[in-house]
């Protein structure tokens, strides 16, 4: 089992590169994350087919480009992008720290192939 509790003071790299991600919780579907974006770092346009996203800021600030829609976000905010909807960042003058949760959409495929292994796991002890 992953660990549950986690202080985002250990994520922080030291050094880090413009654009720097590191995984604190990973599961079959969800995954968080700490981001931080260097003074002036950009993550280009992008859009994620499969999965969601929702970004927590702890520190700094920045614009978040969502469609259309441009949003500086401070300390406190919370940005949700859906799947397929393309969107960046840049990071203003300070390092920009948020928490990203990405939540893995399942498909019928891939839930009947984990309930296989359960019951497998279930019946053989394995």
């Amino acid at each position: 089992m992953p660990e549950l509790i986690h202080d985002l003071a250990e994520y922080q790299p030291t050094n880090p590169p413009p654009v720097h991600s590191t995984p604190f919780y990973v599961a079959e579907d969800l995954v968080a994350c700490l981001v931080t974006l260097q003074p002036g770092a950009i993550v280009p346009p992008h859009a994620h087919d499969h999965h969601a996203e929702i970004f927590d800021v702890i520190e700094g600030e920045g614009i978040f480009i969502l469609g259309e829609q441009r949003v500086k976000l401070k300390p406190g905010m919370t940005i949700c992008v859906p799947a397929q909807v393309q969107h960046s960042l840049q990071a203003g003058s300070q390092p920009w720290i948020l928490r990203e949760t990405v939540h893995y959409h399942i498909y019928a495929r891939q839930a009947l192939k984990r309930a296989f292994k359960k019951r497998w796991a279930k019946l053989w002890g394995s």
